[in-house]
């Protein structure tokens, strides 16, 4: 039943392409803008470029977490869906299950498209082991990511858990260091960029193809948060059921 709703939720998924443009398309298009902004030496393009991939992978895998997941599941309970698809032999922990499974196939779809145009077009040269395994990271960190994104479906309007979604969007995404690098920032905010999830999860990424090393202490901040988020997000919902 599992795989047969998520056969489901990926056909309507396909036909809103509009989301997918947004999701991978506008990242992508950074990426070339930010890259062809400047003239760098060879010796350091490369090492400018991987950075700028990690952080416009991360901002692509973010806009799943932060928009698609959450509007989808909100949609879902506002226009009755959840409701038909309880009455059958799908639980809500199965359409959970569907729901998590189809956003971790549209990370590995974005993480696929972000790498091959930065190893095709802007050349930026890793090895095979490199390039598998920060993706596996930036993957699995990502993942984590949906918390944030259970938290916000616990609104029960489209258009104010949309509204949050994209603000959060744009301020993890440029306090998190994304668009910019931190070192450009004034101290007291470059303190608080490297607490935000979005600089931890461009990190667990970028240390790896920088030293080969996996920053645990990334992972373990996106572990911490991913907890808290569940928490929080189940708080609010016994809440409401009482209510």
């Amino acid at each position: 039943m599992i795989f047969k709703y998520l056969k489901l939720d990926w056909t309507i998924t396909l036909r809103q392409k509009i989301y997918l443009i947004l999701s991978v398309g506008m990242p992508l298009v950074f990426f070339l803008i930010f890259t062809s902004l400047t003239k760098v030496p060879q010796s350091e393009a490369n090492q400018i470029y991987k950075e700028s991939l990690m952080s416009m992978t991360v901002f692509s895998l973010t806009s799943y977490c932060l928009l698609t997941f959450p509007v989808e599941l909100v949609q879902d309970k506002q226009n009755g869906w959840q409701k038909k698809l309880f009455a059958t032999p799908i639980t809500p922990i199965k359409y959970y299950v569907a729901k998590v499974f189809k956003i971790m196939s549209l990370f590995l779809f974005s993480i696929i498209l972000m790498f091959s145009v930065g190893g095709m077009i802007r050349h930026i040269h890793m090895s095979l082991y490199e390039w598998l395994v920060s993706g596996l990271l930036l993957w699995i960190g990502s993942s984590l990511f949906l918390s944030i994104g259970l938290l916000l479906a616990q609104h029960k309007d489209v258009k104010q858990a949309s509204s949050i979604g994209n603000l959060l969007y744009l301020v993890l995404a440029i306090v998190g260091g994304l668009w910019f690098p931190i070192s450009l920032f004034p101290q007291w905010l470059a303190s608080i960029s490297r607490y935000m999830p979005t600089y931890r999860l461009k990190q667990l990424g970028l240390d790896f193809i920088q030293h080969q090393t996996i920053n645990i202490a990334a992972l373990g901040f996106l572990l911490g948060y991913c907890i808290l988020f569940i928490i929080i997000a189940l708080v609010i919902q016994k809440k409401s059921d009482v209510m």
